[in-house]
């Protein structure tokens, strides 16, 4: 039986007039055999239904209003609300992403989340405070002189960094080899990293008229994978096709399947104090290669010392991501759905000071100076 999905995908840019909004709909009509694996595809033009369209430009008129009250910045805006619909046009599912690069005094940040359901909290759930604490003149303070030894803090956007790099570590061709060799073994200090399917699986009925939620486009079963539980490393996914099973995903110009366009992924672990002299890695700034060859992340961040939140800095943090999240002590705060090159709910990361992560041989972090 048919299924529909619409994308709707919008930009917004800052021109000397008002902001130049862009908004574009691609409807395709799927079709899927009596195993719950898509067949084949046509797109539909001319849809009646310009709900998802309206609202993306809704969504990124508001968030281009609200950036500009808080720093003034805008650079651009993405958005794109995906729908899901049955045979008989009932709606299913739905999910929304923003993405916002913004010019602040210390540099460009990226400004990004993403959620089921209605996307009209999207921008509301952005942490507008403490991108309005960098509105003002920059001027780089000198951090105290025990920054080293104070624990590090990474709020959401930076600690989603690591997590996108640890699971791309342990999903690579070489990652999976890894995996597969350590199965069972503790490589993280209770911490679990799981990949979620990228999209509600197959909606309604299939070709035979039997259930086919819960099913990727290759008719496989679309389930939440471990890939670290509880601080030990999982076995990897099996492939079938080149594609982790329950992550397949429908090409109408090749025709055939592809991994989902990118990884949405949750990290959880023991609840943690926010410590009270932590120096807090807030933003990244953008613009700089953050994952290297070695297997190796190295971000520049926009960083504070929490008794002393009137005076920014700016930190080098270099390492591999699995080696720095052994150095974790906890999670601290609400979760967060940081949507950048991944999709990754997370709450602020606690880890070792500067000091003791180098001397395990886990980092290197300094200081940038101007």
């Amino acid at each position: 039986m048919a299924e529909t999905r619409t994308r709707a995908s919008g930009i917004v840019t800052p021109t000397r007039g008002a902001p130049r909004l862009t908004v574009s709909l691609d409807t395709l009509r799927l079709e899927r055999d009596a195993t719950g694996r898509v067949t084949g595809s046509r797109r539909v033009t001319g849809s009646p239904d310009q709900d998802a369209g309206k609202e993306t430009g809704l969504l990124l008129t508001e968030a281009a209003e609200r950036t500009a009250s808080a720093v003034a910045g805008l650079q651009s805006a993405v958005a794109q609300i995906h729908e899901w619909r049955d045979g008989d046009g009932l709606p299913v599912s739905r999910r929304a992403e923003l993405l916002a690069r913004v010019e602040t005094p210390g540099g460009p940040v990226l400004l990004g989340t993403s959620g089921p359901g209605d996307p009209a909290g999207l921008v509301d759930a952005l942490p507008w405070d403490e991108l309005g604490a960098l509105s003002g003149p920059f001027v780089p303070a000198d951090p105290p002189g025990d920054w080293r030894e104070r624990p590090l803090l990474l709020r959401p956007s930076a600690a989603s960094v690591l997590v996108a790099g640890a699971a791309f570590s342990l999903t690579s061709r070489g990652g999976r080899a890894t995996a597969a060799r350590l199965a069972g073994r503790r490589i993280l200090p209770q911490l679990t990293l799981t990949d979620l399917p990228s999209a509600p699986p197959g909606s309604a009925l299939d070709g035979s008229g039997q259930d086919a939620s819960g099913l990727d486009d290759r008719g496989d079963p679309a389930l939440p994978t471990l890939l670290v539980d509880g601080g030990r490393i999982c076995p990897p996914p099996p492939l079938a096709e080149g594609i982790a099973r329950g992550r397949a995903v429908w090409d109408h110009d090749t025709g055939g399947f592809g991994p989902p366009p990118l990884a949405r992924l949750e990290l959880d672990g023991p609840r943690a104090e926010v410590p009270p002299d932590a120096v807090e890695l807030v933003w990244c700034v953008e613009g700089l290669q953050r994952y290297h060859g070695d297997g190796t992340v190295r971000l520049q961040c926009l960083a504070r010392v929490a008794d002393r939140p009137g005076g920014w800095f700016r930190l080098a943090l270099r390492g591999k991501p699995v080696h720095l999240l052994r150095q974790a002590r906890g999670l601290a705060g609400p979760p967060m759905a940081v949507h950048s090159d991944s999709d990754v709910t997370t709450r602020s990361l606690v880890l070792a000071g500067a000091a003791e992560m180098e001397g395990a041989g886990h980092a290197v972090v300094t200081v940038i100076t101007p």
